[in-house]
């Protein structure tokens, strides 16, 4: 028997304004996750779901505006990206002193995606993340143990990415690529 991965696939939707509509969106990228039926598992999925929470409740708290949020599979990895219309820098991931109310979400991100980043758009900007192949939630392979895959979807445009475990400020580092 031959293992066949699901062909790409991409679902876009509009994410309202208002703190209550990161949890419906957070399902419902679950959702068309399981619809889609890939080779995931569970415990990614749940990465996932946390991400995508994150991110989101990012985009619509500190804009005060909806969102547009984008669900893709390459064949390999899911590809959540969020993208907003408030420009100015973009995000990072900082260090959260312990009596902060929040500055924990991309610290999440950069800890869990097996890559990460964000992206100056005509209108605002877009942050996203890739889960799923050789994820490394937890376990913290090293770099090799990973294949490096071209641009997800062929994409080619300037992008600053993190990686687990090198985002920014706190002594790690941003690796820059312009392809």
């Amino acid at each position: 028997m031959t293992f066949r991965t699901p062909a790409p696939k991409s679902f876009s939707l509009h994410v309202p304004s208002g703190i209550g509509a990161v949890s419906s969106a957070r399902r419902r990228v679950v959702a068309i996750v399981r619809v889609w039926d890939l080779p995931l598992p569970e415990d990614t999925v749940e990465t996932l779901e946390l991400l995508a929470g994150e991110v989101i409740a990012n985009a619509v708290v500190h804009t005060g505006e909806g969102c547009r949020l984008t669900v893709s599979w390459d064949g390999t990895r899911v590809r959540l990206e969020v993208e907003d219309r408030e420009g100015g820098l973009l995000p990072q991931r900082a260090p959260a002193g312990l009596d902060e109310e929040s500055g924990r979400g991309l610290q999440l991100v950069d800890g869990l995606a097996q890559a990460w980043g964000a992206r100056s758009t005509t209108y605002g900007k877009a942050v996203w993340f890739e889960i799923g192949g050789c994820s490394r939630p937890l376990s913290r392979l090293s770099p090799a143990a990973c294949e490096i895959d071209p641009p997800f979807g062929g994409a080619q445009r300037p992008v600053a990415v993190a990686e687990p475990g090198h985002g920014a400020p706190g002594g790690s580092r941003t690796r820059v690529t312009a392809v």
